[in-house]
């Protein structure tokens, strides 16, 4: 009985694309919200003071450009290859604390590539019809 208790645990989180607990709690928060909202500050602890958003595609240089320091971001993930996530890379000055590759349907931040929050701005909601880019996520205070 355990083991397909964990089973089932594991199909469930490969299916909604979060096994990674950072992942997981966004698109909690977002659910939650029914799909309008989601406040990076609260639902990623931490001592981070930024959050920079790395779209699709990008690569170490567009790293440096968004974080303004050196960081091996396709070293050490898939965002240089992988159109289905966006990296949310948390900072404190000029070091990276944590990251997670964020699959784009459980909430989708890559409108915001190359953009850095402060921790306190960290706070989106769901667009379904923007004047510019794709539905997703967009400031909250921009709204």
């Amino acid at each position: 009985m355990h083991g397909r208790i964990c089973a089932l645990i594991l199909t469930m989180s490969a299916l909604c694309g979060c096994s990674d607990p950072m992942s997981a709690s966004i698109a909690e928060q977002l659910s939650a919200s029914k799909g309008q909202r989601v406040d990076l500050g609260s639902a990623i602890e931490g001592n981070w003071d930024r959050v920079c958003v790395l779209g699709p595609y990008s690569t170490d240089a567009d790293a440096a450009e968004a974080l303004g320091f050196s960081w091996p971001a396709e070293a050490l993930t898939d965002i240089a290859r992988n159109d289905g996530i966006s990296l949310l890379v948390f900072v404190r000055e000029k070091s990276v604390l944590k990251f997670v590759e964020h699959p784009r349907g459980s909430g989708d931040f890559s409108n915001l590539r190359g953009r850095c929050f402060a921790r306190e701005s960290a706070k989106f909601v769901q667009i379904a019809h923007p004047t510019k880019g794709w539905p997703g996520l967009f400031p909250a205070d921009e709204k």
